[in-house]
């Protein structure tokens, strides 16, 4: 099925699923939510507006047949998010492809894109929608508002990949998984929208991660940014201090001092925090116990990871878990 929209504001995406979804409208705590017709397959499509110009599109259904949306955006931010299924994109001549946990950064002004979405397999897919102009106002009496103004400038017409980590992974499902409602809810996502657009910007604004940053080679900055995506790579399996500064192609000097002053921690502390994290992730999203969790994230002796959780987040990890369920 073919579906073109005209979009002449943030909200003008879902308004326009809505006008083609007809009689199929409900709104439940907030949230409104179209329910596909059998004709055009099973699932929904909810919307959760946190205030005009913020929004949050969440996608849940599988296709009775492939859908072709061609969409003229006015004026939008966007961050998308994959969990399941497969899409492409199509704008300015160049493809773009989404799969399973992966997503996208794009901003685009008077523009039109192609949204190329495959029938009979379960399409998860989560969008916040923002103007540019609420993205600034995050950062309205910070001293980098202009730095922040340059960047998104900078991405206008350009589609990025998101750089997948954990704390990526747990905001977007949190988001996806919220048991708020009302107003509590829209509190919730927009805490999650703006952690999001704050990793956005330690990826593509690195020299703002720490001042020390300013005097560094901005080619041993993009080798500390390449040694810590090994890191986060590696978590089961850490590198050692030197194999990692042989990996990123620094001295173990450069890299032990310059991690410190980019980052705010060691590559100890990081690989710890990470770590953590992601075992985190592991219990909480993928339903893992304890001793699983510790085992995946690189601890032999599940009483270490238990250590290590307490002095990080205040509670044993069996706490953790049960406090969740």
């Amino acid at each position: 099925m073919d579906q073109i929209i005209q979009s002449t504001n943030i909200h003008g995406y879902f308004d326009g699923l809505s006008a083609y979804l007809t009689d199929n409208g409900s709104e439940q705590g907030g949230d409104e939510q179209l329910i596909l017709s059998p004709l055009h397959g099973k699932g929904s499509i909810s919307r959760l507006k946190i205030r005009q110009g913020i929004e949050v599109v969440i996608s849940d259904m599988t296709l009775e047949e492939d859908w072709n949306q061609y969409i003229h955006e006015d004026r939008v931010f966007e961050i998308n998010y994959c969990f399941s299924g497969s899409s492409d994109y199509y704008f300015r001549g160049n493809r773009y492809s989404t799969s399973v946990q992966s997503g996208n950064v794009y901003s685009m002004e008077d523009s039109e894109i192609r949204l190329f979405k495959k029938s009979k397999q379960r399409y998860l897919y989560l969008e916040i929608r923002m103007s540019p102009e609420q993205v600034l106002r995050y950062f309205e009496h910070a001293d980098d508002y202009r730095s922040v103004e340059n960047w998104l400038q900078n991405q206008m017409g350009r589609i990025s990949p998101l750089q997948n980590s954990m704390i990526l992974k747990r905001a977007v499902n949190e988001m996806v998984h919220s048991s708020y409602r009302g107003s509590l809810k829209k509190l919730h996502m927009e805490s999650k929208i703006m952690e999001i657009v704050l990793l956005l910007l330690e990826k593509y604004m690195p020299e703002h991660e720490s001042n020390a940053g300013s005097y560094m080679k901005k080619q041993d900055i993009e080798k500390l940014y390449a040694a810590k995506q090994i890191i986060a790579d590696r978590l089961d399996n850490p590198l050692s201090l030197k194999e990692l500064a042989r990996a990123s192609e620094l001295n173990e000097f450069k890299l032990k001092k310059g991690f410190k002053e980019l980052f705010g921690m060691t590559v100890f502390e990081y690989v710890r925090d990470q770590r953590l994290e992601k075992g985190v992730f592991l219990m909480q999203v993928e339903q893992l116990n304890v001793g699983e969790a510790a085992a995946a994230v690189g601890y032999s002796n599940p009483s270490n990871f238990s250590a290590a959780f307490f002095k990080k987040y205040g509670c044993k990890p069996i706490q953790f878990v049960k406090s969740k369920k």
